[in-house]
């Protein structure tokens, strides 16, 4: 794996669509990767509620599902509304060569940046 100045190269541009959600994994890391109001954010594959993986969650109007508890979170600010104390977690993003780089050491709360 390369890494520049602290970003790391997680996935292509073109594998990120609106409404789907991009899975990677490495190093201890887990992160979701997803197109949201032409914007690409990455945030933690881990619900803020339970812990459990968020990556089989549905994305439906600017919305994630969690699918363990249906707790839903507004992807473009982490938060949820049936709980304001939870968020998701983010990594600040960036588009370089046709790539999406990430900084991983750089993890933040209450939306991307």
């Amino acid at each position: 794996m390369k890494y520049y100045n602290s970003w790391t190269p997680i996935a292509k541009l073109d594998e990120i669509t609106k409404g789907k959600l991009l899975l990677w994994e490495e190093d201890g890391y887990s992160l979701l990767l997803t197109q949201i109001a032409d914007q690409i954010i990455c945030f933690e594959n881990v619900c803020p509620h339970l812990g459990w993986p968020l990556d089989m969650s549905a994305v439906e109007e600017g919305l994630l599902i969690c699918p363990h508890h249906g707790f839903e979170f507004d992807l473009l600010s982490g938060a949820c509304p049936l709980a304001s104390e939870l968020s998701l977690r983010y990594f600040p993003v960036r588009e370089r060569d046709q790539y999406i780089e990430v900084q991983l050491n750089k993890v933040r709360v209450n939306g991307p940046d």
